[in-house]
């Protein structure tokens, strides 16, 4: 049974139409239709992040999308919600292929009327299908991982954790895994991972409006390891990049991968906005007097922000055994259990930076690293190769 209040997001750049689609609906004795209405698909994407749209009327040709390209982008943006496409184009070629394309119908404003909209609006929600996998049973929403990377402060690891998480990640569990290098003023990604590319994440923000599979995959580089990787504009001090199209980017393209590891750089305005759009915080810090102060802060920052404190990980990197602080003491000093404890390879990684290569997977750094991975991935514990590994142990070990 279709529920009697329906709530109908219109993206229609026409205040008149708009009037008539909310007068139509108002005037309905069948059902309580609740409509929003946005002028742009940009606001329309906004809207939609707030969730509780039962059904979209889109008009394809927008201030800033026109044509298929602005049906695409909402139906990746929103795959659980139903669309019915509102045109002024009487194209019957164009009708059918939106169809195909998943549309739940296709209606001409010259004709549309309150009954045959608000027949179409219930007849959408009897009718649609949310994706489903290739055996035919329901897909679960939204298998995606994402992972941010954050450095309490600079120099303390953050970009060499990512990338080579990111590694770790693609080799431990064999899926479709994304590096994303967020942190837009720096860049280190690129050259950590020796990468050369004209595209970058900024790209990807330009062109959001138009982000499907083929753009997306002109925009990534697939290196030796198979890890898909976008690269920082490195802005050096220019203007950031539009933190409420880069929001959207991260939502579109999560059914292009099902693990992404982003590299936020510090906490700021950009990385605070993205926050929603991730799935666990990874905070990088060391043990010196000025990461624990920053990392402290951090922390503060995330509660003060919502940011919920189960999908909050400390990576204490850089660790000397030999260091006075014990698990439970550093417990004390973030208010919140540390997820991993990392050795200090420094010599390992500058050569491995020398050689313009990732550290090896035989490495002291990147079986610490593995372990980590197999844990985010759930994957149960390789048994040690060696008495490096067995160096590495989570806090709830050393307890």
């Amino acid at each position: 049974m279709i529920k009697k209040t329906l709530t109908v997001l219109l993206i229609e750049d026409n205040p008149e139409y708009a009037e008539l689609v909310q007068r139509w609906l108002s005037l309905r004795e069948d059902a309580t239709f609740v409509l929003s209405w946005t002028d742009s698909l940009m606001e329309g994407m906004n809207s939609l992040t707030l969730g509780g749209v039962d059904v979209i009327l889109l008009d394809l040709g927008l201030p800033d999308s026109d044509g298929i390209s602005t049906f695409t982008t909402i139906k990746t943006f929103a795959p659980g919600v139903p669309i019915i496409i509102l045109s002024a184009s009487d194209s019957e070629s164009l009708a059918l292929r939106l169809v195909q394309e998943g549309a739940q119908d296709y209606l001409l404003k010259s004709v549309c009327t309150s009954d045959s909209l608000a027949k179409a609006i219930q007849y959408a929600l009897v009718r649609y299908v949310g994706p489903v996998s290739s055996d035919g049973a329901p897909r679960l929403a939204d298998p995606t991982k994402v992972i941010g990377v954050v450095g309490a402060k600079g120099g303390v690891g953050t970009t060499t954790f990512a990338c080579n998480l990111a590694l770790e990640l693609r080799r431990q569990t064999g899926e479709k895994t994304l590096l994303v290098d967020l942190d837009v003023q720096g860049g280190l990604v690129g050259f950590l991972m020796n990468l050369t590319s004209d595209c970058s994440i900024a790209d990807a923000v330009v062109n959001y409006q138009r982000l499907d599979a083929s753009v997306w995959k002109g925009i990534t580089i697939c290196n030796a390891d198979e890890l898909d990787i976008v690269r920082s504009p490195g802005l050096l001090g220019a203007s950031e990049i539009n933190a409420d199209k880069l929001r959207h980017v991260m939502t579109l393209i999560r059914p292009f991968h099902r693990q992404i590891v982003v590299d936020l750089g510090r906490l700021n305005r950009v990385s605070s906005i993205l926050l929603d759009r991730i799935n666990e915080v990874f905070l990088v810090t060391t043990t010196s007097v000025a990461a624990l102060y920053e990392a402290k802060r951090a922390i503060g920052a995330l509660r003060k922000a919502d940011f919920d404190g189960d999908r909050l990980r400390l990576i204490v990197n850089q660790h000397d055994k030999t260091q006075a602080y014990a698990g439970n003491d550093l417990d004390r000093v973030f208010g919140i259990p540390i997820f991993a404890k990392l050795p200090d390879c420094g010599r390992e990684l500058n050569e491995a930076i020398v050689r313009g290569k990732m550290p090896a997977e035989n490495s002291d750094y990147r079986e610490h690293i593995a372990v980590v991975a197999r844990k985010i991935a759930g994957l149960p514990e390789k048994n040690a190769r060696g008495p490096v590994s067995q160096l590495f142990s989570f806090v709830d070990k050393l307890r």
